[in-house]
Parts: C-alpha cells; sequence; structure tokens
C-alpha cells in the first residue's frame, strides 16, 4: 500500500512525560525554545534567542542546526531541568521524529541538547560542545588548537604534523595565512557527535570519521588511529575560500579534499590501489555515473571521493592552479562538470572515462 503526498506540515513540538513547563522558569525556558523552533529560519530573529557571546565566535551561532533541522516536523522535548554543575544554566533535550501517514511508525533523527542561561537580564540559548568539553585538554600547536578528552593519548608529531599541513596547503594554494582552528577528537564519531550534544543521531555501522565546520573553523574527528591526523577536515576548513562561493560541485569539493587531505584516515597515495581495484572490476563504470548516483562507502573505499580526487590530480598536473580553480568555478550541473574537466585535460568529453582510467593505472603504481 501507498500514501498519497502531503503537503509538508509545520513543525510541532510536544512535551514528554514528567516534563514540567508550568513552574518558573521552566516555563519561561520552554517558550524561549518553541519561539526559537518555530522561527528559526528567519535567521535574523533567531539571532535574538541566542548567547550573544557564542555568536561572537562565528556566523555558525547554532552549531548542530546542519544536523537536526532537515525538514522534519516532529519535535517533542523529553527534558528541562537545571544543568548539573553549571550555575543558572538549563538543559533542554529533544527528540526530532518523522512519523510515517500510514503505519504511524516513529523514526528518529536526532536526540539532541541545548543549554539556556542567563546573559545579562535574559534567558538565552547556548551550545553544548563548550560546556561538555570544558574539562578536556588543550594543546595548541601552530594556528591549531587540539581538544580531546582527559582520557585521550596526545600523539604530538601527528598533531604536529598536521599544524605544518594546515600552514603548507594554504600556501600551495596562495591563500593568506590560516587563522586559529579548534580541532576537536575522540575515538570514535558516537563520542564525537555526544560532545556536540548529539545524544542519538544516525551514523550507520561505520563511527569512524570527521565533520567540519568551516565557517567557524571548527574540526570535529572521531579515530582511534588517526586521533590528531584527520586532514580531510583541516582540508574543508582552509580551502573554504576556493569552494564557499555556491559555484562547486560536492563531489568536486570532496575530491579536492580528499587529494589534499586524504579520506577516512589515508593519505591519498593510499586511497588509489582500492579505487583501481574497483574500477577495474566495473569496466562499464563511467565518471557521470559516480557524479549521479556515487556508489556506497565501504570501509576506506569512497568510489566518488577518490575518482574526484584524482581528477583534481590529474587537472593540477595539466594547468596548474588556475586550471584547478577553474574546475572549482564550473558549477554544479553534471555535464558542465564533465565538460569542463575534459576541456581543462585537452580531451573531447567522450574521451575523459578513458584518460581516467589510464592516469588512474600510472598514478596508483607511484610510491
Amino acid at each position: 500500500m501507498t500514501c498519497a503526498q502531503r503537503d509538508p506540515t509545520p513543525m510541532h513540538l510536544a512535551v514528554g512525560f514528567g516534563v514540567d513547563t508550568i513552574a518558573s522558569p521552566a516555563h519561561e525556558i520552554f517558550a524561549l525554545w518553541r519561539d526559537y523552533l518555530t522561527g528559526r529560519a528567519d535567521s535574523v530573529r533567531a539571532r535574538t534567542y541566542w548567547s550573544r557571546k557564542e555568536q561572537e565566535s562565528g556566523p555558525v551561532f547554532d552549531l548542530l542546526s546542519g544536523y537536526v533541522y532537515q525538514g522534519f516536523s516532529n519535535f517533542t522535548v523529553i527534558h528541562l531541568a537545571p544543568a548539573v554543575g553549571l550555575d543558572s544554566t538549563y538543559l533542554v533535550r529533544t527528540l526530532v521524529t518523522a512519523v510515517d501517514d500510514c503505519t504511524h511508525d516513529v523514526r528518529p533523527l536526532a536526540l539532541y541538547r541545548v543549554y539556556v542561561k542567563r546573559e545579562g537580564d535574559k534567558w538565552v540559548l547556548a551550545n553544548p560542545l563548550p560546556r561538555l568539553t570544558r574539562h578536556w585538554k588543550r594543546n595548541t600547536i601552530g594556528v591549531v588548537t587540539f581538544v580531546y578528552p582527559p582520557t585521550q593519548a596526545f600523539a604530538r608529531a601527528r598533531a604536529e604534523a598536521s599544524a605544518h599541513f594546515v600552514d603548507s596547503l594554504a600556501r600551495a594554494f596562495d591563500l593568506p595565512p590560516p587563522s586559529p582552528i579548534t580541532y576537536s577528537f575522540t575515538d570514535d564519531l558516537v563520542d564525537m557527535f555526544a560532545a556536540l550534544g548529539l545524544d542519538f543521531f544516525p551514523l550507520g555501522a561505520d563511527t569512524v570519521g570527521g565533520r567540519s565546520n568551516a565557517l567557524n573553523r571548527l574540526v570535529f574527528v572521531g579515530s582511534s588511529t588517526a586521533g590528531e591526523a584527520y586532514r580531510h577536515e583541516l582540508a574543508h576548513v582552509i580551502l573554504q575560500p576556493l569552494v564557499g562561493r555556491g559555484n562547486t560541485a560536492w563531489l568536486v569539493m570532496e575530491g579536492l579534499m580528499t587529494w589534499t587531505g586524504g579520506s577516512a584516515g589515508l593519505d591519498y597515495n593510499q586511497l588509489l590501489p582500492g579505487l583501481r581495484t574497483y574500477v577495474n572490476a566495473h569496466p562499464d563504470l563511467t565518471i557521470k555515473t559516480i557524479l549521479t548516483n556515487p556508489p556506497a562507502r565501504v570501509g576506506t573505499l569512497d568510489v566518488a571521493y577518490d575518482t574526484f580526487a584524482t581528477l583534481c590530480h590529474m587537472i593540477h598536473e595539466e594547468g596548474g592552479l588556475a586550471a584547478l580553480r577553474a574546475w572549482l568555478d564550473a558549477g554544479r550541473e553534471p555535464d558542465v562538470v564533465l565538460s569542463v574537466a575534459a576541456r581543462l585535460l585537452h580531451v573531447p568529453a567522450e574521451q575523459l572515462d578513458v584518460l581516467w582510467r589510464r592516469r588512474l593505472a600510472t598514478l596508483s603504481d607511484r610510491p
């Protein structure tokens, strides 16, 4: 059976069992949270609800916005109470779900936190990250401050190599000296997301990886083997000026970060043998298919990221930084992305796949 499509419903905010929204200040805090959620799309209005001090840290004042606000309409406050160990601060935990119109099955997207604190004479919203990591250790090397749990070991040599990578990448792309970056890491993404305030967020079976907030110059990594050396996310922060104008296709951007910073904790060159094996086993695979219908990542093999990393490499070898910048500005329409790549590589568009396969064979043989 199928259900008829319905128009999107407005955000519905419910209150869970045992949550008191009557007594003061819980009543005022709940009203503040409700008003923020219903008016969040108006960024100017939304800012009035958020800590002014935290807004000074970067343009993305709600650090969880990209995770929890994805068009889902059912929000339930399941906890509203004073925050343990924090003065004049309350904790609000909210469940975000989708409810199937036919079966009424509930599919959770996220269970997340927000803090509410006194700032001057009013209550304002605040991010979990600085509160949940307030007792973490910090080490600054160059422009990168590494933040990690007290139980975590710190590999200084890896951290120093990552700090050097930040400076060298900026120089290689003729960018200004980097501004400070905060790099938080744990053993896996479950712990890292928990520190961000995501008590639940769907990750699948692979809990190793990284995320970045390039505008706020924040990196979040969960990896027990490459905690200080997950440079893909550092590349996102450093190269944001090249891809932040909206003219870069998603996989071109991720290919750039993979070519410069690696992926899944591996360097670019370490990714190539796995990509070559996959490509050889799929003779009908085309770059356009990868672009429009990317194969699922399996372990450290991400066919889409790695393919577009090789294309970035090839274009840079052929035409230098000017050619690579031209591809980054080519737009997001698949046919245009591929036609510009072919032009920059000086081959007819129908020969791009042939050239790519041939170059992949030689690139993956390099030490």
